[in-house]
């Protein structure tokens, strides 16, 4: 599951119906209200939208998620299959910056995504090119065109949000460790993907004490485990079984 640790969990049924995808863009919105996340997701749940976005930014800078990065929004029309969605708070004409606080949450939200997703760090040059943008930039990511978001916070994402964006990645904008599929990374599996997690799981210092075997048994599940917890999962979320997120933190880009 793809959730993004700093955001308050506020799902919506979508997350349980729409398909999955595999995200390649983020693309960023305004909601032509001055709502807070939670504010959003009740008028989602009471009007029935059915133009859901993955996460909320309110002017204060508080992020809710409301959808898991792995499945489906609607927010993006032809990018749907492939965009993740950024709701943030606005004036009802859409006219308003970006307050600071709102701009460190989306700049932290996209370094999330890049690191997570491996979502290339430059801005889109086409409407199906991976890496990140703002609404109304390509016309098919907009059912009728739009102008959202609008005048003021299109001249920040150029020249405030991008660049804190790219100056946040530093002289390392993500790991470029060894290649792997997920479904290689399950209980009983012995295959060369498996070897890879597990001496990345021995270079963060846990224990498999039979080595890089390339067998996914109770040793590297404890490892995977152990890992998460350290970084403050519990639940569902530190079963031993890695998703993208546990990959990403590993230095291990998923296929």
């Amino acid at each position: 599951m793809a959730r993004y640790r700093e955001a308050t969990w506020l799902p919506i049924p979508e997350t349980t119906t729409q398909p999955r995808i595999t995200p390649t863009q983020l693309i960023l919105h305004s909601t032509a209200a001055p709502w807070s996340p939670k504010r959003l997701r009740d008028f989602w749940n009471e009007r029935g939208v059915t133009t859901e976005s993955h996460f909320g930014v309110g002017y204060d800078g508080k992020v809710g998620q409301f959808m898991d990065t792995g499945v489906r929004a609607d927010a993006n029309a032809s990018a749907n299959n492939r965009a993740i969605s950024v709701e943030t708070a606005a004036d009802t004409e859409n006219s308003d910056p970006w307050t600071p606080d709102q701009i460190e949450a989306l700049v932290e939200i996209m370094v999330w995504a890049h690191r997570t997703h491996r979502i290339p760090a430059h801005v889109c040059h086409s409407d199906t090119d991976p890496g990140f943008g703002i609404h109304r930039m390509f016309r098919k990511w907009s059912l009728d065109g739009t102008e959202c978001p609008g005048n003021a916070r299109a001249r920040q994402f150029t020249d405030t949000v991008f660049p804190r964006f790219l100056e946040s990645l530093g002289d390392a904008p993500a790991p470029a460790g060894p290649i792997v599929e997920l479904e290689n990374l399950r209980y009983g599996k012995t295959n060369g993907d498996v070897t890879d997690l597990q001496r990345a799981l021995i270079r963060r210092g846990e224990k498999i004490p039979a080595g890089a075997t390339g067998y996914y048994g109770d040793q590297t599940r404890a490892a995977v485990a152990s890992f998460q917890r350290k970084q403050g999962w519990t639940g569902a979320d530190a079963d031993g079984i890695p998703g993208t997120e546990t990959c990403a933190l590993l230095d291990l880009r998923v296929a």
